[in-house]
């Protein structure tokens, strides 16, 4: 996700599914905080902002732009953040010891191993036999 993905001017559906979506997320954490983790207050303060960002969604959507704008300004660099370290973890926690593990074997995929006397580095490939081929890819 980019800066530029913002929308700082959400279009009323947009609204309306945020306030939805606020709706199923905080009654959810509300009704597991009051009845499994037997903390009442807790989950009828998650209950009411549940309430009202679902009210609000549906009938009222433009009144949640304000608050969808700063969550979502708050989760740009949490998942600036995050996407980084998946990247990283990725690169180096796979890429590199795979790419370290057929170096130690010698294999050599793109067959880069300079050959001097060779007058160049072409390789032939067979043409398929009928052309009709290529419009049958898969």
């Amino acid at each position: 996700m980019q800066w530029s993905d913002i929308k700082f001017d959400p279009s009323r559906k947009l609204l309306r599914e945020f306030g939805l979506l606020c709706l199923a997320f905080f009654g959810a954490i509300g009704l597991y905080q009051g009845l499994y983790r037997g903390h009442t207050t807790a989950g009828l303060i998650l209950g009411a902002i549940a309430t009202a960002g679902g009210l609000l969604g549906v009938l009222a959507p433009t009144w949640l732009r304000p608050i969808y704008v700063a969550w979502m300004v708050a989760a740009f660099p949490i998942g600036w953040t995050i996407s980084l370290v998946v990247m990283a973890l990725m690169f180096y926690g796979l890429f590199t010891p795979i790419g370290l593990f057929f170096r130690l074997i010698g294999r050599d995929s793109m067959e880069r191993k300079l050959r001097p006397a060779a007058a160049t580095y072409w390789e032939p490939k067979a043409t398929p036999k009928d052309p009709r081929r290529y419009f049958k890819q898969f």
